[in-house]
């Protein structure tokens, strides 16, 4: 003989079977974190977030880029004020060879203002930051990208700052001086330059922060709501448990009337 459950014991362990799911998915929403860790769970909530986190991601990778930039332009913008002192040097020497009172003095001069120039030569090859050398006497490009397709981003083109290029004579202390004022422009039009990268690279970082704040909306559970909800599962359990023996009682109670 066949022996089958009531409607009324049937919709108490349907719901106990429920709220056993739920409290399971509760549990693990509150072990992981994340209230949507699976595409089934919410396909576009999901979706959308994995497409905050790839350009999160890709920005990220950017923004490195960018800070290398800055550490590329500061490093030129530094070597510079070495540079400049060489110069102020460069200026005493040639101010010295034209009050010289001898062609001996003279000599000594001349020997020291071409020392000087062998030194900022160096100087200018040595101011050189991951391979980027913008005031070299063959002076690199520097070129940075601000976005994923590279459709917007900036490119500096460096300033050869070598004793030729800056055409120095110890005979004449007006080129002395131009070259002082062409390699002080030189190093604020690259201080600009970094102020514009670390103004791309700020904004790059607080978009990446926005970023992922919003794909923590989309997935990451409320720990105070999960606690509560899981705290409200229990107290249905343990009620549903308490009908599903009433019930039974009342039904055995009623057979055996018969």
């Amino acid at each position: 003989m066949e022996v089958g459950l009531s409607s009324s014991i049937n919709t108490t362990l349907s719901s106990i079977q429920r709220i056993a799911a739920f409290t399971e998915q509760t549990q693990n929403r509150i072990a992981t974190g994340q209230e949507h860790s699976r595409p089934s769970d919410n396909p576009l909530a999901v979706s959308i977030a994995n497409n905050l986190s790839n350009r999160a991601s890709d920005l990220l990778a950017i923004k490195d880029n960018i800070s290398q930039g800055i550490s590329k332009v500061e490093t030129a913008t530094f070597g510079l004020g070495f540079i400049e002192s060489l110069l102020n040097e460069l200026k005493v020497t040639s101010l010295a060879y034209e009050q010289a009172g001898s062609a001996a003095d003279q000599t000594l001069a001349s020997d020291r203002f071409n020392e000087l120039k062998v030194q900022l030569d160096a100087l200018a090859e040595d101011i050189s930051f991951g391979g980027t050398n913008l005031v070299s006497a063959s002076p690199d490009s520097l070129t940075v990208g601000f976005n994923e397709d590279g459709s917007t981003g900036v490119t500096i083109d460096g300033v050869a700052t070598d004793s030729a290029a800056l055409n120095l004579d110890i005979t004449d202390v007006a080129t002395i001086d131009a070259a002082l004022a062409e390699v002080r422009s030189t190093a604020a039009s690259l201080g600009s330059e970094a102020n514009v990268l670390s103004i791309r690279e700020e904004f790059n970082d607080k978009l990446i922060n926005s970023l992922k704040e919003g794909e923590a909306k989309l997935l990451e559970a409320d720990l105070n709501e999960q606690a509560a909800t899981a705290l409200s599962l229990e107290t249905r359990t343990q009620l549903s448990a308490s009908a599903l023996k009433v019930t039974a009682q009342s039904e055995r109670a009623i057979l055996q009337l018969f």
